[in-house]
């Protein structure tokens, strides 16, 4: 079995808390204070991304081992100006503690996030960019999909 693939099934190094990474980039401070609240007490480590992360590969920054670095002139670079958008990234969390986590971010009214993630095998090798660029398209195609199936909303 792939080494990454037993890192994430475990969910666990040295650098992870108990139940797995939250990874985020958030605008608004009270929301980011509320969601490391979150996170403290379902004991997932919190960790803010930051634009400088953009070409940063999602599994270094979840910081899971033996990532096999990427060739950066195959890789497209983030842009100097990037909008980044509100974004959701778990390593290492099981399902159980996904949907309670999504339950209790619900139950305590936090605005909704669009763009969310889970680490895995494939796209712990992509860059930050990458999957926030997947995840936004992906979004799109789903949002188009709904307005075509409800044309009056």
């Amino acid at each position: 079995m792939d080494s990454r693939i037993k890192i994430l099934k475990s969910g666990r190094n040295k650098n992870m808390v108990e139940n797995g990474t939250v990874m985020y980039y958030l605008q608004d401070e009270n929301k980011r204070i509320q969601l490391e609240v979150l996170c403290m007490g379902m004991s997932l480590q919190a960790k803010q991304l930051k634009m400088s992360d953009l070409n940063t590969q999602v599994g270094v920054l979840a910081g899971i081992r033996g990532i096999k670095p990427l060739e950066m002139q195959n890789e497209e670079k983030a842009p100097a100006i990037f909008c980044m958008p509100e974004v959701l990234i778990f390593a290492g969390v099981s399902n159980k503690t996904l949907d309670e986590f999504l339950a209790s971010y619900k139950r305590i009214g936090l605005a909704p996030i669009k763009l969310k993630a889970t680490a895995t095998p494939k796209n712990v090798e992509w860059t930050l960019y990458r999957l926030v660029r997947e995840l936004a398209e992906e979004c799109r195609q789903i949002e188009a999909a709904a307005a075509r199936k409800n044309p009056n909303k």
